[in-house]
């Protein structure tokens, strides 16, 4: 079976893959990484103790580590936004020895007078700076009302941004990526190889930070924070691929905990290759199937009374045999690039572009601009790809090994199979993300012991394309967290970033939990803000 080729384009997110795109938290990425030469230093006692032994972790206890940070304000911005940086143990089992350093931004509470704490933003990614996107919300990272109460607080992960930062040479990261499409064995072991060319020269460049990204140290560089901060509990609220920070913390410092939220869920208990890639690829044959009734129901939907699932179906099976042209290049359209067209199904705001592109491509008529996955831009916790070796942080928290072309190709034909209209997901090739890797996984898929925590909140999108809403389920039953459904698409919903708008019901539940802290009813669940007449100067009912 021909597998689908991704021609280095990964689709709307974070993660957006909770690692590529999406919310208007789209824009939740991190800075490119320049290559350039440091330390020649091979790491080759970086595997920290505790790889296979989530027990034996470094020491809880790390006041005597702790430094402190030097606020002051922000250069290029006139925002009430201050900067500062906080040093911290390279290996925290090692807390005497080398030191990095971790980028910070605040904004104060706007009414010190109902100042209840800090609410420390944990971005996503992995491998997205929270700095940079405090910078870009110009100080406003959540709810007036929350904003009003707490000194909001990020940080960029180490290795990221303002952080002692992971280097690697770009044209290996883009060629790795480019390579993310095998087509048989030999094309499989070229990916491994050039994969182990990157992750040597990473190492080389960055030197022993290289191998202490895990998550676990990422919780305790939160610990540092809090320390640092002068607060006895904090309050948290981690994205995507951050949530697995705030769920380990949670773990870790139950004490210090005030009140946790977590939105758009990583489940890092359940999550390997195939979940990731069923997931995915589940998700958008999901929404492209709402988008499709949308359209058959709908009179000024380019596709009505044609049956909006055949007719792309029949345009699908065109790509796939290499006789599907673009009317508006004379260029052939093959099937990845199709695909990246039907990922603008995980956005309501972009249906009718897209039932205009199909119907374009079914009838050689010209289109409007393709709503493909390559013109998103970047997602709350996702990454650009090429900027970031995202791989640094996933694989030491993921055992996430593909063994041969054999074993990936059966995975996408059952994909195919299983999901009959549109088989792939720009995102499921990330399944190839840990190939080659030479790290190792420090952190691995591990059930969190919450017990001892505080009743915690998690947000879960029914139709979130990168961190799908089974993960929310799984992550909540693990935790006993409340789980606040969101019924609408996207990737996180609080505060509501997104083209759909805030979700009052979301807001709500969210705020007075982090407020007040009262916890939402069970089973409380907010209806959709998504409209496909969002932009369109139609009327959009609340």
């Amino acid at each position: 079976m021909h597998i689908p080729a991704d021609d280095n384009e990964h689709g709307g997110g974070k993660h957006a893959h909770p690692r590529r795109r999406a919310r208007a938290p789209w824009w939740r990425s991190g800075e490119p990484l320049v290559a350039m030469a440091l330390s020649a230093l091979i790491v080759s006692y970086g595997v920290v103790a505790y790889a296979d032994d989530p027990e034996a972790a470094p020491s809880d206890d790390i006041t005597a580590s702790v430094g402190k940070i030097d606020w002051r304000q922000c250069p290029d911005t006139t925002d009430p936004i201050e900067c500062g940086t906080l040093e911290v143990p390279l290996d925290w089992a090692n807390p005497g020895g080398e030191k990095i350093h971790i980028g910070l931004a605040r904004h104060k509470a706007t009414d010190p007078a109902k100042r209840i704490g800090t609410a420390l933003m944990d971005p996503g990614g992995p491998g997205t700076s929270g700095v940079t996107d405090m910078h870009m919300r110009h100080g406003k990272m959540f709810t007036d009302a929350v904003q009003e109460r707490f000194d909001v607080v990020t940080y960029d992960p180490r290795g990221v941004g303002t952080s002692s930062r992971i280097i690697c040479d770009e044209k290996l990261m883009a060629a790795a990526e480019a390579l993310k499409t095998p087509q048989s064995q030999a094309d499989f072991d070229e990916l491994v190889a050039t994969k182990k060319k990157l992750s040597e020269d990473c190492r080389r460049r960055t030197g022993a930070l290289y191998d202490h990204t895990d998550t676990r140290h990422t919780v305790r560089d939160i610990e540092a924070i809090r320390i640092a901060l002068g607060e006895d509990k904090i309050t948290q609220v981690g994205y995507s691929y951050g949530s697995i920070a705030t769920q380990l913390y949670a773990e870790t410092y139950p004490q210090h905990v005030r009140a946790i939220v977590s939105d758009g869920i990583m489940d890092h208990h359940r999550v390997g290759v195939w979940e990731w890639m069923d997931g995915s690829v589940g998700a958008l044959e999901e929404n492209f199937g709402q988008f499709a009734a949308w359209c058959d129901k709908t009179p000024d939907c380019a596709l009505y009374g044609r049956d909006a699932r055949k007719t792309y179906t029949a345009v699908r099976d065109r790509a796939r045999s290499g006789t599907l042209t673009d009317p508006d290049t004379g260029r052939k359209v093959d099937f990845n690039a199709l695909t990246r067209d039907a990922f603008g199904a995980n956005f309501p705001d972009r249906w009718r572009q897209l039932a205009q592109r199909i119907k374009a491509l079914s009838d050689g008529g010209k289109s409007t601009t393709a709503p493909s996955a390559k013109n998103e831009g970047p997602v709350a916790g996702v990454a650009e790809p090429n900027l970031l070796p995202y791989e640094v942080w996933w694989c030491a928290d993921f055992r996430y090994q593909v063994g041969n072309y054999a074993e990936w190709s059966s995975m996408v034909a059952k994909l195919a199979d299983k999901y009959p209209t549109m088989q792939w997901s720009p995102y499921a090739s990330s399944g190839l993300d840990c190939v080659g890797y030479q790290g190792e996984t420090t952190y691995p898929q591990r059930r969190p012991k919450t017990r001892d925590a505080p009743p915690m909140v998690m947000v879960g999108n029914v139709h979130d394309f990168a961190t799908v809403y089974q993960w929310a389920q799984g992550a909540a039953k693990d935790t006993g967290a409340t789980l606040v459904t969101y019924e609408g698409y996207g990737h996180t919903a609080y505060p509501g970033f997104g083209p759909g708008g805030p979700s009052a019901c979301v807001n709500r539940a969210v705020d007075d939990y982090l407020i007040n802290l009262r916890l939402p009813a069970r089973g409380t669940s907010c209806a959709a803000t998504d409209n496909p007449d969002a932009g369109s100067g139609k009327p959009v009912s609340d």
